[in-house]
């Protein structure tokens, strides 16, 4: 097929993959499409994980339709696994047997079981295989999955939302509403995305927060919150034990039994980390215990200690930052916290920047 039907075909095929967003972690967002001629005779996402692959969506949706795939091009923005999961056979395995002569891919997976053995085994077995369509794109939509399953550690964003001058609160601490309810959807969409969202526990006794998605619709798993509470402060009264069936609180020391025992009750997993020289919860040991759960995908968005104690260990993938037209001056609270530069060379940079301005307010991502 011509070059441009490549792209015509992968581009839906990732806007299905998309359909999947935070609903398949710990395994990637994956869309596919067969054609036949032009036409396309069948669509595929993974819809989450345990459930089917989307090469094997897309040919039951073939078959649904009484059509073979004898001499089709599938088309799918990750190489085919050629390895059982659990209980999901291989993909390579099933489009060998469909009758598939053609096999277009997006990105090469970087899961080690996979890594190029998917297709070699397909070209082993006589079908044509092409790579690298798209290859940026399908890459980027899982990012979470491609760092977890390399490092074992979850991709990290921070998020945070400002005034003009960088200030999260004012002189006295208040802090609501900086953003702008269109803002504030934004930053529900990224919480959609990820697994969890950490926030210190001066968060969570300022603000008493849900660290819920509540005001985007469609298919919606709930993240769950991890608060780093050093001293184990948290109040058995915390709203986040009413939105969340579980939680996870990351502390350096032991609650008496009572309390433990309410929070348990609660949801609640507790985690007894290391401290960083400060005294406070070891950022490099809660990712590493997240990652261990199969977490791939992280939001931080508690105040400006949290931020800049990840930015300090070198822990940030990612930052998204929204800046609301306001301006509160020195006195109030920073976005970040203290990260000991001395001088404009030793500064973090950011890459890779995107801005979206919507109304009079800005986010601004890019990648460390």
């Amino acid at each position: 097929m011509p070059a441009r039907d490549d792209t015509k075909f992968m581009k839906k095929a990732l806007r299905l993959a998309l359909r999947g967003e935070g609903c398949t972690s710990p395994n990637p967002m994956v869309g596919a499409v067969c054609v036949l001629g032009r036409r396309i005779v069948g669509r595929g996402y993974h819809k989450k994980a345990g459930s089917p692959h989307a090469e094997i969506e897309a040919f039951l949706d073939a078959a649904k339709k009484g059509i073979s795939l004898k001499g089709a091009t599938l088309y799918v923005t990750l190489e085919p696994c050629c390895h059982t999961e659990k209980l999901t056979p291989p993909c390579t395995d099933a489009i060998i047997a469909s009758g598939i002569s053609d096999v277009v891919v997006g990105a090469i997976d970087p899961n080690p079981k996979v890594s190029g053995e998917g297709v070699a085994k397909l070209r082993e077995n006589g079908i044509s295989v092409r790579t690298g369509v798209l290859e940026r794109e399908c890459v980027e939509i899982n990012e979470f999955f491609n760092k977890h399953v390399v490092s074992g550690l979850p991709f990290v964003i921070l998020k945070s939302a400002s005034t003009i001058d960088g200030k999260i609160a004012s002189v006295t601490g208040d802090s609501k509403w900086i953003g702008s309810v269109r803002q504030r959807k934004m930053a529900h969409r990224l919480r959609k995305k990820v697994d969890a969202v950490i926030v210190g526990i001066n968060t969570v006794l300022a603000d008493d927060p849900g660290l819920d998605v509540r005001l985007v619709g469609g298919n919606v798993r709930q993240p769950v919150p991890v608060i780093m509470d050093s001293k184990l402060r948290i109040s058995p009264e915390a709203k986040i034990f009413s939105t969340h069936p579980r939680s996870i609180i990351a502390t350096t020391e032991g609650p008496g039994k009572l309390k433990e025992k309410r929070l348990r009750e609660l949801g609640a997993e507790i985690l007894r980390l290391k401290s960083d020289s400060a005294g406070r919860v070891s950022a490099v040991d809660l990712l590493s215990e997240l990652g261990a759960m199969g977490m791939c995908g992280v939001l931080v968005e508690g105040g400006s200690r949290v931020g800049a104690c990840f930015l300090r260990e070198g822990l940030i993938d990612k930052v998204v930052f929204f800046y609301s037209p306001k301006i509160i001056g020195g006195d109030g609270v920073s976005m970040i916290g203290d990260l000991g530069k001395e001088s404009i060379e030793e500064a973090i940079n950011i890459k890779n920047i995107r801005v979206k301005r919507f109304g009079d307010e800005i986010m601004i991502e890019g990648y460390i």
